[in-house]
């Protein structure tokens, strides 16, 4: 395998791995064309979009496209695609070295833990509450943290065994509207509807709708509009979900 044939390789994995971590696409774009051109005299033209990358070495056969299948938020795996990319470019990694770093940081499992991540979402709800309603009543402040906890923990568990798209928040978001009505009932809460506001933070698309903004300022256009769409129905399932509680109980 030449160097070239292998840069692009390196290049497009780690596109990937910034997509999946719900990069913007001029950062991708940035990353990719860094790494190739490092190792060719070419130009590279690189085209990304959501679901998937294309490479090609300008002048040369050497392309390769790659599929991406997952995404999310992963900022610790941004950051450290970024950090390897710098190195590889300033000579203080090979090429093999870098697909080697790659590789593991594609494997890797989460920074945080489940629990720790679900325990985080609850304090998000329940600390959210306070910041949108600016009403400190802490008797809803357990049953916030509780929905809110909950409801990331179904998100979670539904998106990773699920795969029928948005489907995972619409049913956090039910379980977080079923959690704040059953629990005021039960006179574990006061307020339903503030209770719902904090705790239907954590599954809410804020990052990936800024950085569809982001893309189409930049002129990546398609991408940004398929950013933004994903967002907006990813709303409109949390919505849904919450509406179909608070409508029939």
């Amino acid at each position: 395998m030449t160097v070239e044939n292998k840069a692009i390789n390196v290049g497009v994995l780690a596109g990937k791995i910034l997509v999946e971590a719900g990069s913007e696409m001029w950062r991708v774009e940035d990353t990719t064309k860094r790494i190739v051109d490092h190792a060719s005299n070419n130009k590279t033209e690189a085209f990304t979009s959501l679901t998937g990358l294309l490479v090609n070495l300008k002048d040369t056969p050497y392309t390769r496209f790659m599929q991406v299948e997952k995404r999310g938020i992963n900022m610790n795996n941004i950051n450290s695609v970024n950090d390897l990319s710098r190195q590889y470019a300033q000579d203080k990694l090979t090429l093999d070295e870098l697909e080697e770093k790659l590789l593991h940081l594609q494997h890797k499992k989460p920074q945080y833990p489940l629990w720790l991540q679900t325990i985080g979402a609850g304090f998000e709800g329940a600390f959210f509450m306070f910041t949108f309603t600016q009403t400190y009543n802490w008797e809803d402040f357990p049953l916030a943290f509780f929905a809110g906890a909950l409801g990331y923990l179904v998100t979670y568990y539904v998106g990773s065994r699920v795969k029928i798209r948005f489907m995972s928040e619409f049913l956090g978001a039910l379980t977080v509207g079923l959690c704040a009505v059953i629990g005021v009932r039960l006179h574990l809460g006061i307020n339903v509807q503030n209770i719902i506001i904090g705790a239907i933070m954590p599954p809410l698309p804020g990052v990936p709708i800024i950085n569809s903004m982001r893309d189409i300022f930049e002129g990546n256009l398609l991408s940004g509009i398929e950013r933004l769409m994903e967002s907006l129905i990813i709303l409109s399932a949390i919505a849904f979900g919450v509406g179909l509680v608070l409508r029939y109980m």
